[in-house]
């Protein structure tokens, strides 16, 4: 039996969710020894610590972490039954512990009967959250009903997703103070989600992006990607200015949460994962802006390794910093030879000459369209080959 099809069948009430036989069906799923250690007795200082800080506002276990080596995945069935479940880190994937951390989460809210009604904003986002990750392959399902989301899932919004890179303790910010900003900013009808360390989903009232129907009549002439990137850039802008730090930021285009917001969010991470790996001076990534660059990533190391030798143009063009950058440049700005001299700030006989210097070197002339596409390809192809 599957770890997710274990997982359905404790909230459909099929099983007993006493903490042996929750350890003993994991260990036979996974086919890995599944430890069990007490926490209300003798607890070391160190591991106290940790569970102390993955505590949730309600005081159940939160997320699991790592300890002498062990992933530990704290249960708490009631206030004298505190258990957790351990499993040795190379014995487990980061998918594997994001569906034990959601099966426990929810079996918590269960087995708590006062939890439910006093569950704080904060934890139900974070359960929302990690129920999304769950669900990441799997959109059949409608968010658990203790989380009471129904009425503000009605209504149809606007995803972004934002991702902390690095350690600038400004992604460690609080629920509280991301939220707190959001409003400030937007106003209104806005939720909050956790997803996993220094990440961020935000799902924003269509209307308060996009306009009331009224105003969108009037000005259909700005395409709806315009105003979702002016919209991404304005929360960049605004976080950036507050906090500082290196950041990321994607968007996608409204949806009903209720349908599809899944498959949007892994939509969401593989554009900022894409973003990042072709576009490294960027940090606002777009779907719709990343079609190529999600084609040629699929392609196999092999055949893109493969063509950059067969196109004969490789290291000893790229490996330049200049050349790249002027690259990336001109072909961001459609070609524009005029545009990309003042974009780069140098003259324009200046990049004409490095763009004849390309030539020289690759006999390619990017100024020409079927050579522009083929030296964009090679280039993206070796982005991507360079990264692994």
């Amino acid at each position: 039996m599957k770890l997710s099809s274990y997982i359905n069948k404790l909230k459909s009430g099929d099983e007993v969710k006493s903490a042996e036989s929750i350890q003993q069906q994991l260990q036979q799923i996974m086919g890995v020894p599944i430890g069990k250690v007490s926490l209300t007795d003798n607890v070391d200082p160190t591991l106290s610590d940790l569970l102390e800080k993955g505590k949730s506002d309600s005081g159940l276990a939160s997320k699991a972490f790592l300890y002498d080596k062990l992933v530990f995945f704290p249960y708490y069935n009631g206030p004298e039954d505190k258990v957790a479940f351990t499993v040795e880190e190379h014995q487990i994937t980061p998918r594997e512990r994001q569906l034990i951390e959601a099966l426990l989460a929810g079996l918590q809210t269960g087995s708590v009967q006062t939890h439910e009604s006093t569950m704080s904003e904060e934890e139900r986002m974070s359960r929302f959250g990690r129920w999304l990750l769950q669900q990441s392959t799997d959109e059949s399902e409608l968010p658990p009903e203790a989380l009471k989301l129904s009425e503000a899932l009605v209504n149809r919004m606007v995803p972004l997703l934002l991702q902390g890179d690095g350690s600038h303790q400004a992604w460690d910010t609080s629920y509280s103070q991301m939220n707190k900003l959001l409003d400030t900013y937007l106003g209104g009808d806005v939720l909050l989600v956790p997803l996993e360390q220094k990440e961020w989903l935000i799902l924003a009232n269509e209307n308060l992006v996009l306009g009331g129907e009224d105003e969108r009549d009037k000005d259909l002439s700005e395409p709806i990607e315009e105003v979702l990137t002016a919209f991404a850039l304005g929360l960049y802008e605004l976080i950036a200015s507050e906090w500082g730090g290196v950041f990321h930021v994607s968007v996608a285009k409204p949806l009903l949460p209720t349908k599809g917001l899944p498959g949007t969010l892994s939509l969401l991470r593989e554009t900022l994962h894409l973003g990042k790996l072709f576009h490294v001076s960027e940090h606002i990534h777009l779907p719709w802006e990343l079609r190529l660059e999600r084609l040629l990533y699929s392609i196999p190391d092999e055949q893109r390794r493969g063509f950059i030798q067969q196109a004969g143009v490789g290291s000893g063009l790229f490996g330049d910093t200049e050349t790249l950058s002027t690259l990336d440049t001109f072909f961001q700005l459609d070609c524009n030879v005029s545009e990309t001299a003042k974009r780069l700030y140098i003259h324009r006989n200046t990049l004409i000459y490095r763009l004849d210097k390309i030539k020289q070197e690759s006999g390619l002339d990017v100024r020409t369209f079927n050579d522009a596409v083929l030296v964009r390809l090679i280039l993206l192809l070796y982005k991507v080959t360079k990264s692994k």
